[in-house]
């Protein structure tokens, strides 16, 4: 049912599940109430001024900065967080900002108060001054959103970092020029096989159902298949565009690519640190045999699912948190990711995505050397089927990073049983 004030369209107001979870997301980000107006507008077609915003607001219990829990709660949420941190490398703001996903909105001297209060050193640690490296940057320029995505291998937490035997996780990451916005972020097998990093392009252009006017990516083979594919889809949806003039994919240096080089170092430091000391404490606990088939599969039937789990709970964060006024940056700043990846208009930018239809890209998909199947597989058909039904067998405890290598321990003996 259309609603009306003062005689004019208000749109149709969505249902209350729909609008519940726009509004957390909005809380998510720590929009201002303009800005939530703007973002109902733009992602549903509904108006309504301050008054009614927080009239919903109230009724579906958004959190509110203003609300926030009570201490006890407030200190027992921070804490919980700090103990998921093993290697200490999240500050206030980070931690504040993690908690703000799950609906805990808290304020940020709150959060530094009990992180002070439980770890007094934690901020010397954090910040030892002379340790960090300054880097030179260059102004970055895009007239909009999919104007060019940045694209990259990240491989810190490969069978090198672990040094765990052949073991090990890559990761494949595109970021919105623009916006800043993290498009798609998977971990794989191996980042560095072109077939496999060419389904990782057909996914995120069925997601997205477009591709961008340029993709930006570094100097390396795996990147043939994506390059070709980029190319043909460019001419036959949007010929009018000049491959001379606006180039469909542009290789560069890796220390060139700055868009996306930058974003594995927030990486690194929000969540890769802990996933590594995480990984490395089943071998350094005497529970991970890297000379093991079994222990070697068995990992990489339990960990991939965890490790992409934690991918989107970085994306969730990053484009989540407000990029910092930049009165000299060519490009927005001072609002989300996010906000600035659905509103680009408002922001000074375009909608520059160029649509493809779902046939194209599975034909596509029919056309590279090997199936997604195979160029994505982390255990063979035999191994899958026997983990199953040997987790079934423990009664499927959870399973969470936490618990991961508990379950490892429990699974491990009777596989090894069942392969010998």
């Amino acid at each position: 049912m259309v609603n009306t004030r003062n005689g004019h369209n208000n749109g149709v107001r969505p249902p209350d599940d729909v609008l519940r979870e726009s509004l957390l997301q909005y809380a998510r980000e720590r929009l201002t109430l303009p800005q939530r107006i703007e973002r109902l507008k733009a992602e549903h077609g509904y108006h309504i001024g301050k008054t009614k915003l927080k009239e919903i607001q109230n009724k579906l219990n958004i959190p509110c900065i203003r609300k926030p829990p009570p201490r006890s709660v407030a200190t027992t949420l921070v804490c919980e967080k700090m103990a998921e941190d093993t290697y200490g490398a999240n500050g206030p703001v980070a931690i504040q900002r993690l908690l703000g996903l799950e609906g805990h909105l808290i304020p940020r001297d709150t959060v530094w108060e009990i992180m002070h209060d439980n770890d007094p050193q934690g901020s010397q640690r954090r910040y030892p001054g002379a340790r960090h490296e300054h880097i030179v940057r260059k102004q970055l320029t895009s007239p909009g959103v999919f104007g060019e995505l940045n694209m990259d291998g990240h491989q810190k937490l490969n069978s090198q970092a672990l040094n765990m035997g052949p073991v090990g996780f890559e990761f494949y990451g595109m970021r919105d020029k623009f916006s800043g916005a993290i498009l798609y972020l998977v971990v794989v097998p191996n980042s560095r096989t072109a077939v496999a990093i060419g389904h990782v392009y057909l996914d995120f252009v069925e997601q997205y159902c477009a591709i961008p006017v340029q993709v930006t990516v570094d100097k390396g083979s795996e990147t043939g298949d994506m390059w070709a594919m980029q190319q043909a889809l460019r001419q036959n949806f949007a010929p009018q565009l000049s491959i001379e003039e606006y180039p469909a994919i542009v290789a560069i240096k890796s220390t060139h690519n700055t868009v996306i080089e930058g974003l594995w170092r927030w990486l690194r430091k929000t969540f890769g640190i802990n996933l590594l000391l995480l990984l490395q404490g089943g071998r350094a606990q005497g529970v991970f045999n890297p000379g093991s088939a079994v222990h070697i599969n068995l990992f990489n039937w339990i960990f991939p699912g965890l490790i992409q789990k934690k991918l989107d709970e970085f994306v969730a964060y990053w484009n989540s948190h407000r990029i910092r006024n930049q009165k000299n940056k060519l490009m927005p700043s001072g609002a989300t990711p996010t906000d600035m990846f659905t509103r680009p208009e408002a922001y000074g930018g375009q909608r520059l995505s160029i649509p493809v239809p779902l046939d194209a890209t599975t034909r596509l998909c029919a056309s590279l050397s090997h199936s997604r199947e195979d160029a994505l597989r982390w255990v063979e058909d035999e191994f899958e089927e026997a983990a199953e039904a040997v987790y079934a067998q423990i009664n499927s405890p959870i399973l969470t990073l936490q618990t991961a290598w508990v379950i490892f321990q429990q699974m491990s003996p009777i596989l090894t049983e069942m392969f010998q």
